[in-house]
């Protein structure tokens, strides 16, 4: 008994089956259509295989009375209606439903896509076929965090939290491209630290696999492409790439590492020049020309809302209208605390330390003043129009004192990288064994709070 409580193999396991279990219930207590943004996501998917009636087909023959329950708390799901939904006759033909081509942009909800194409071919009815999505959303998300938690060589039971936040599990049982973002986000993590951990050396089969692996991430959602800082927690000695009768190694890039830096500077500077004219560029620039009000409107945003953020990040389901009680958010953020500093495994070599993990701290802050400027221009125009879908511009240095916080950010769209300031604390004591296990019970418990505060917002 003592052997099975202390094996790391059928902790890791059970959690994962407990993963995949929950996420079950997650895509059915969530009704159809309450997924924030599910009918655009179901849109994009649509571009991605070129027919662009697809969501039209799909919402038509089964649209579950999505626009009273939607925002509207004490608004419940027609329970006959979901019933019949599950078992009526499928009203599309699945001519209409099927890819007259294939764009890139199918990757980012490649897993759903596949799932849907098959409910569809078999012809079940629409409700079973945005299962089906799910499920395969869901799979993917399962199998590669599986993966990630296994290359993981420090404070796996971190990662295994975050993972099986209810909010994550919300995204990866949805058809949103969540469901791919989250678990390569995870996994690009855990890559560059068993890199740096575990690898004697670095060739070319991990410099293509951590390219590939980055560009996927920025193509889904580009302000994560800050994640690929993160290749600088590796050590230049392990660095062994062959160019024919050259090699790159530490020594190279110890001795050209100043005329290298110099020219990475000119590269992004001309790279910046030629882009001037983008929106984004623009608005980086306005925000650092006027960068003491863009500092206020961080540290007020900040203030604000730092509860909200904090609940969005565990759990605020639908679209925002229930919430995990602040009491469980605080909970899951001190056991957070306590995976990441309780203790110290001495036996992996070159873990993290001293500048590496102020380094981690550092790129957290990035990638989170990132997300914040996404949604800058967001606050600008529905401060001063009432909505984003309009043509008209604005002077951005003048329109920064016009807005009294940066707001439309969530918490949600910190997970990808939340590990990160965790993995750069100190850690402390003697390592226990059946600390892995705790993941399996947080998520447990967590399931048991989340599915009560469902049933109260959709079915009782």
């Amino acid at each position: 008994m003592k052997r099975w409580i202390q094996s790391q193999e059928w902790a890791i396991r059970t959690c994962f089956m407990l993963m995949f279990l929950f996420g079950i219930v997650m895509s059915v207590m969530v009704p159809p259509w309450q997924v924030p943004d599910e009918e655009t996501h179901v849109v994009l998917m649509g571009q991605g295989i070129c027919n662009s009636a697809l969501e039209d087909v799909l919402f038509q023959d089964m649209e579950l009375d999505c626009y009273r329950i939607k925002s509207q708390p004490n608004e419940k799901v027609n329970v006959e209606q979901w019933k019949a939904a599950m078992t009526r006759k499928p009203g599309y033909d699945w001519k209409d439903c099927m890819p007259k081509g294939i764009r890139l942009s199918a990757v980012k909800h490649l897993p759903a896509l596949a799932g849907m194409m098959l409910g569809i071919l078999m012809h079940l009815p629409t409700f079973w076929v945005l299962e089906l999505a799910e499920v395969f959303s869901l799979a993917f998300y399962v199998v590669v965090c599986w993966c990630a938690v296994k290359l993981m060589p420090v404070k796996k039971e971190l990662l295994m939290l975050i993972m099986v936040f209810p909010m994550s599990l919300q995204q990866a049982s949805s058809v949103s491209y969540d469901a791919t973002l989250l678990p390569l986000c995870f996994l690009f993590l855990s890559y560059v630290i068993c890199m740096r951990c575990q690898k004697e050396q670095l060739h070319w089969k991990e410099a293509v696999l951590t390219i590939l692996l980055l560009l996927v991430i920025t193509y889904i959602k580009l302000p994560y492409a800050l994640l690929g800082l993160l290749v600088f927690l590796l050590p230049k000695e392990k660095i062994q790439l062959q160019l024919g009768k050259y090699e790159i190694n530490g020594d190279v890039i110890r001795r050209f590492r100043i005329p290298a830096g110099i020219l990475l500077i000119l590269v992004c500077g001309a790279v910046l020049y030629v882009v001037r004219s983008n929106f984004w560029v623009q608005l980086m620039w306005g925000m650092i020309l006027e960068w003491k009000r863009s500092v206020l409107l961080f540290l007020t945003t900040a203030e604000i809302f730092h509860s909200f953020l904090m609940v969005s990040s565990v759990g605020q389901f639908g679209w925002l209208e229930s919430q995990l009680p602040l009491w469980f958010v605080r909970f899951t953020y001190l056991l957070m605390i306590v995976m990441a500093v309780w203790g110290r495994d001495r036996r992996i070599p070159n873990e993290l330390k001293g500048r590496a993990k102020l380094f981690l701290w550092i790129v957290f802050a990035m990638l989170s003043g990132m997300i914040a400027l996404s949604m800058v221009n967001h606050m600008i125009m529905v401060t001063l129009y009432g909505t984003e879908a309009t043509t008209a511009s604005y002077n951005l240095r003048e329109a920064l004192y016009e807005i009294p916080y940066i707001g439309g950010i969530q918490g949600r769209y910190f997970i990808p990288f939340l590990a990160l300031p965790f993995l750069g604390l100190p850690q402390k004591g003697r390592e226990v064994e059946w600390k892995i296990w705790i993941p399996s019970i947080y998520l447990v418990i967590a399931m048991t709070v989340t599915m009560r505060v469902l049933y109260f917002r959709y079915w009782g």
